[in-house]
C-alpha cells in the first residue's frame, strides 16, 4: 500500500510534513505538492481558470481544469512510484 499525502492547491506541503514527522511511518509517505503547479498557472491565467470560488481564502473549489491538474499530478506521482518498485 502506498501512502500519499497531498496538500491543497497553492499551499505548501511543509505543514503536513511537520504534522506527520514524528509518526512511525513518516519515511514511507510520499508527499505530493500542488503548490508550484497552481502558482505557475495563476501567473499565466486568471483565478477563475482554476477555482470557482475562494472558500479557503487563497484557494477554492477547483474548476474542471484545476481538477485535471491535480489528477495529472497524482497520476505522475503514482507512475513514478511504480517505476521505483
Amino acid at each position: 500500500i502506498k501512502v500519499i499525502c497531498m496538500q491543497y492547491p497553492v499551499r505548501s506541503i511543509k505543514p503536513l510534513q511537520n504534522i506527520l514527522k514524528d509518526t512511525l511511518y513518516y519515511d514511507k509517505i510520499t508527499f505530493l505538492s500542488n503548490e508550484e503547479i497552481f502558482k505557475k498557472i495563476l501567473k499565466e491565467n486568471n483565478y477563475g481558470a482554476l477555482f470557482v470560488d475562494q472558500f479557503a481564502g487563497d484557494f477554492g473549489h477547483c474548476t474542471d481544469y484545476g481538477n485535471t491538474l491535480i489528477a495529472q499530478n497524482v497520476a505522475k506521482t503514482l507512475t513514478d512510484l511504480t517505476k521505483n518498485d
